[in-house]
């Protein structure tokens, strides 16, 4: 029976991994936890059974934007699907209740929200309810990436349903966040599922970003044209910034951030998985919310807060088990950043949880480990090297480059300072730095002051993040650099280290990018003047270019004109542009 129901009405010859086993879960009316990759099958686990059963299932999930797709999948199969949502009129709500109540729905999707209201409840007593269904169910857990507090009110479920099946999914779960979800929901005898992590159909690169990223993600998008993808950012700001950018560069492109109106990103997310636009730039609002199977691409243009956020995202490409390609840019203030977001959490346990997270996914940036390997570790699965599937492992060949002089330095100047400092104070001593608080600690009357001047900071970073992936250096409190065991070999000579010389060759790719301009300018004031441009041009609804050329906004970032007259100086600008937009573009240079 339940193989005629998957041939016809999901018109698959044979179940997925995993996937039967869950379906007999569910029509044994036994409590079930998969954990599942993205792409793996979990819808068709529980909508599969409750074509076979009586009643009505009732979905949890967290999103509006996920809600309607699904609905939406279930409407385009002729079964019967409904979603209540804040978003609905009263009398829409009580259409949707009446047609649950006259037995005319298969299934139910409710945020958690309104599932924890008093009168949800008693609503849900007067249905037929076959089984609960949790998706994304690692948001109940506070040690997960997205712990919501309605989410964990979700254990009250048993106490008021005792006698209706948990089935709960999520495609991410550490032991601890398992365990978690397990003892909330109070699950009685659950059959644990958990697929493999590796999904072979992903190529994974990891790129140190080179100013804003720009440049490196228009030499990325040259393998996509006219392919769907995703590009998240880290601020709704940069959203829209980027968003902008593309579509002046000649790409289709949306923005999607929680600052949007509702309506504004219901439209936005319709048009981009209709297809009416390629390329989707999104904060994580839009993590959960997206189950458009031909996503070729994944890019995210800073570091995630986690590994667990990283995997939930990168999990948009390639549903369809085709092949795909994530790329990862990012750079040490990216960590320093997210860190800065954890000053305001009051939990000490919680916030150092957080904050080794952040550590994690720095390292896996860094790493020249496989970065799938890496990735099923960190979800306490194995894995073999994936061979071909990531960049670290396609060039594991490339030439080596031997750094054991520079690690004698930095291990000697963690040491002479009594391994009571972190990475930027060790290299601003290795770098002779002027700094006060150096200067106050005497650090200037070390031997080892001033004796790496030969490396840039950023060089003097990859080689200590070197050295904490080899673990030669560990993190202590308050990201204190100590050595370990090995360390002391390097500094008798006893050990060498090595180096990819591709990760030492930040300011060469830095130095051909300037040396393809035609002239030089400041990169960051360049970008800052062209969203100026981009704002104006949206407020009067014109092309940006017939505001100002970006040869004009290059001359502008390179000249810094101080006012009228020596704006008036630069190429490009004659007094009719002065008069329209001479004053507002002074203030982005006077700022």
């Amino acid at each position: 029976m339940k193989h005629q129901v998957l041939k016809d009405s999901f018109g698959h010859n044979s179940f997925r991994e995993l996937q039967e086993d869950g379906v007999d879960a569910i029509l044994e009316n036994r409590d079930l936890l998969m954990i599942l990759p993205t792409g793996g099958g979990k819808s068709l686990v529980f909508q599969l059974p409750t074509l076979m059963m009586d009643g009505i299932s009732i979905v949890v999930s967290p999103l509006i934007a996920l809600m309607q797709d699904q609905v939406a999948a279930l409407q385009a199969q002729n079964i019967a699907a409904a979603m209540i949502s804040s978003a609905q009129s009263f009398d829409e709500v009580d259409e949707i209740i009446h047609l649950a109540q006259t037995n005319r729905l298969k299934f139910l999707y409710l945020s958690p929200e309104r599932l924890n209201n008093g009168s949800t409840i008693n609503m849900l007593h007067s249905l037929k309810i076959n089984f609960f269904v949790i998706d994304e169910a690692h948001c109940i857990s506070q040690w997960g990436h997205e712990f919501r507090d309605d989410y964990r009110a979700l254990g009250n479920l048993k106490e008021n349903f005792p006698h209706t099946t948990i089935a709960a999914f999520t495609a991410t779960s550490t032991d601890n966040v398992t365990s978690d979800i397990l003892r909330e929901l109070r699950m009685e005898n659950p059959l644990l599922l958990k697929g493999k992590i590796f999904r072979k159909n992903l190529f994974i690169s990891a790129q140190r970003r080179i100013a804003n990223g720009h440049a490196q993600l228009k030499n990325f998008l040259l393998r996509h044209v006219d392919e769907s993808g995703i590009i998240y950012v880290s601020s709704r700001k940069k959203a829209e910034e980027l968003s902008s950018f593309l579509n002046v560069n000649g790409y289709k492109s949306l923005p999607y951030h929680a600052g949007l109106p509702q309506h504004v990103r219901e439209q936005n997310f319709k048009i981009f998985v209709n297809d009416k636009v390629d390329i989707m730039v999104a904060t994580i609002a839009f993590g959960m919310g997206i189950d458009k199977s031909d996503i070729r691409f994944v890019v995210h243009m800073s570091l995630p807060k986690s590994q667990e956020n990283y995997y939930q995202e990168i999990g948009r490409a390639g549903r369809d088990g085709e092949d795909s390609e994530v790329l990862l840019l990012f750079n040490a203030a990216d960590m320093v950043m997210q860190k800065r977001f954890l000053l305001e959490i009051e939990n000490e346990e919680y916030k150092t949880h957080l904050d080794q997270k952040i550590d994690k996914i720095y390292s896996y940036a860094t790493s020249e480990l496989c970065f799938h390997k890496q990735l099923a570790e960190y979800f306490n699965d194995t894995l073999d090297e994936c061979g071909d599937r990531c960049d670290n492992c396609l060039n594991s060949d490339d030439k080596r480059q031997d750094i054991t002089k520079e690690a004698q330095m930095l291990l000697s100047a963690i040491y002479k300072s009594n391994q009571s400092f972190g990475k930027n104070y060790i290299i601003d001593i290795l770098r002779g730095s002027k700094e006060q608080k150096l200067l106050s600690n005497e650090a200037d009357k070390l031997s080892v002051y001033g004796i790496g001047t030969h490396l840039s900071k950023k060089e003097w970073f990859v080689i200590l993040e070197r050295l904490v992936e080899l673990k030669i250096l560990s993190l202590g409190e308050f990201s204190v650099l100590k050595l370990t065991n090995s360390a002391i070999e390097i500094l008798k000579s006893q050990k060498q280290v090595d180096i990819k010389s591709s990760r030492l060759d930040i300011d060469v790719k830095e130095k051909k990018i300037k040396q393809e301009k035609e002239f030089d300018y400041d990169d960051e004031l360049f970008e800052t003047l062209r969203l100026k441009r981009s704002e104006l041009a949206a407020e009067l609804g014109v092309p940006a270019y017939l505001i100002f050329s970006d040869k004009t906004l290059k001359h502008l970032a390179n000249d810094r004109p101080v006012d009228k007259l020596s704006m008036l100086e630069v190429n490009g600008i004659g007094m009719k542009k002065y008069e329209q937009f001479g004053e507002e573009f002074l203030e982005v240079l006077n700022s």
